[in-house]
């Protein structure tokens, strides 16, 4: 009876020692399989840290170039506002020094300035959407409009958009003088040298605001509003009178003069009916250039002719087809104007100046901002 006694405990301590023997290896591999979990939980921080590290560099990178595009308008001295696009994203909008210097008014993205010759792309366009929707073609003889027009069965309205028509044009002066007046001017002094050979006049788009009217019946400034400015909802634009320098956001325009700052009087424009009498901001004016290549007033083909020169000039429609951009400028009293995109669409650069200076040279900083671009890829 004690053998089967004894051999029953001993049994007891025999499982006892086996369930012992195996908790304890259960315990190992619950700890190893937990130092497994930090090792892969570590090894996927350490995954999203280096992630999270790659995309701050990139983010270094983009403001590495705002930076230089920064310092490189800085450094020229630029006083205006600049709006820089790559691949239709904008990387800087800003203003630069003063849109007043008596007040200490600074310039920001929404100043307002005249925007000079600029303005003749508007009427290129104008001028394309008729001929797109065949209510006059570019290749009509602008005696199909004004029918006592020297030499007016010769001259297609394709060479005023190109500055080819070989007119005298007329002078501007400070008197106000209304649209038939000024028509009648240019009718008067006739035409000198070749047609197809390029001499820009203001004239020239004189006569296409005078053909835009007729065909449509109303001012090119109703027609502006209604086909380009109101389906893009352009706002900040409006026509240079005496009460420009009351609106918030005017600028002044001025002149340096050996070092010296000259402020100039506000222009009479009304010679420059169509041709330079308008104020803008930057923004609105990307706001046209987006829509105008993104095929929004123009079909490709037609959009295509405009940018064609129509000289050895590099002049097209409204524009200058250059190597690096497509571009227009405007000069008026004070303010100098570029605007200009690449060729693919994708990159702008819009220079909006008050202060005309021989030492500032925006051809120049079109180059250095296309130079410093050309970096970026993607």
């Amino acid at each position: 009876m004690k053998k089967i006694f004894y051999l029953l405990v001993l049994g007891i301590i025999v499982i006892l020692i086996i369930l012992f023997t195996v908790s304890k290896i259960n315990k190992q591999e619950t700890h190893l399989n937990s130092s497994t979990a930090v090792i892969k939980k570590s090894s996927a921080k350490k995954a999203s840290t280096k992630h999270h590290h790659q995309k701050k560099d990139t983010t270094l990178s983009t403001i590495d170039l705002n930076e230089n595009l920064d310092n490189i308008l800085l450094k020229a001295n630029f006083n205006g506002t600049a709006l820089i696009v790559k691949n239709n994203k904008i990387l800087l909008r800003k203003g630069y020094g003063y849109a007043n210097f008596s007040t200490k008014k600074l310039n920001t993205p929404n100043t307002l300035y005249l925007i000079a010759s600029t303005q003749k792309a508007f009427i290129a366009t104008s001028i394309l959407q008729l001929d797109q929707q065949h209510k006059l073609s570019i290749d009509d003889p602008i005696s199909k409009f004004l029918p006592h027009f020297p030499n007016g069965n010769q001259i297609k309205l394709r060479n005023f958009l190109t500055h080819t028509s070989s007119i005298v044009g007329r002078s501007e002066d400070s008197q106000t003088k209304t649209l038939d007046q000024m028509i009648f001017e240019i009718e008067g002094h006739g035409t000198q040298g070749p047609i197809g050979k390029w001499k820009y006049e203001d004239s020239n788009y004189t006569v296409l605001v005078k053909v835009l009217e007729k065909v449509t019946g109303e001012s090119f400034r109703v027609y502006l509003n209604q086909h380009l400015f109101h389906p893009t909802n352009i706002t900040q634009v409006g026509y240079v009178t005496s009460d420009f320098n009351n609106l918030a956001d005017a600028s002044s325009g001025y002149v340096e003069e050996n070092n010296q700052l000259k402020a100039n009087p506000l222009p009479n424009v009304s010679q420059l009916y169509g041709v330079g009498d308008m104020f803008m901001d930057i923004n609105s004016m990307y706001k046209f250039d987006k829509a105008l290549v993104a095929n929004k007033f123009l079909d490709t083909a037609h959009l295509n002719e405009m940018f064609t020169p129509g000289s050895s000039s590099h002049y097209a429609m409204g524009f200058y087809n250059d190597p690096g951009l497509i571009i227009n400028r405007g000069y008026l009293s004070g303010w100098v104007i570029s605007n200009g995109f690449t060729h693919d669409g994708k990159d702008f650069i819009l220079l909006f100046s008050n202060v005309k200076n021989k030492n500032v040279s925006l051809g120049k900083l079109n180059d250095q901002i296309l130079g410093a671009l050309s970096q970026i890829h993607g």
